[in-house]
């Protein structure tokens, strides 16, 4: 499956499936968690810089690295350990996805985190973080 170039439309509503997912999220550890449940469901998973790495530069600005959205990704899920609002510099990512077009599923910790209006979809701990993700990207379950 090819992955739409910065700029292109988004493979949402193509694919029933989001095999590429950046993560994002409030803390360090939440999206490790994440992204550990997202690669055990067999998911590609992106970041904006690499653990352990300081949150600014991402890796669009370092030499060497791409961003995961000029790398290609499905949907964007910003992983939310604590209700936090505005957004905390870890989930700065989801903007740059939001701005060109992918979707948006926002999971953790219920509470504003300034996204509400652009989310594909908001769900709580315990739900399948794949199966959410790909209910985003499913042509039939977007709003």
């Amino acid at each position: 499956m090819s992955r739409p170039e910065r700029g292109e439309a988004p493979l949402s509503g193509s694919a029933a499936r989001a095999e590429a997912v950046l993560v994002v999220g409030t803390d360090q550890w939440a999206i490790e968690q994440a992204g550990s449940q997202l690669r055990a469901a067999g998911r590609r998973v992106l970041r904006c810089h690499e653990p352990g790495d300081a949150t600014f530069p991402c890796n669009a600005l370092v030499p060497g690295r791409r961003c995961p959205i000029d790398v290609g990704v499905d949907v964007v899920l910003d992983m939310r350990a604590r209700p936090v609002n505005p957004p905390a510099l870890n989930e700065f990512g989801a903007v740059c996805g939001l701005h060109v077009g992918v979707p948006l599923v926002v999971a953790g910790v219920p509470g504003d985190s300034g996204f509400g209006p652009w989310a594909a979809s908001t769900v709580e701990n315990g739900v399948e973080l794949a199966a959410a993700c790909d209910a985003a990207v499913a042509p039939d379950t977007l709003t």
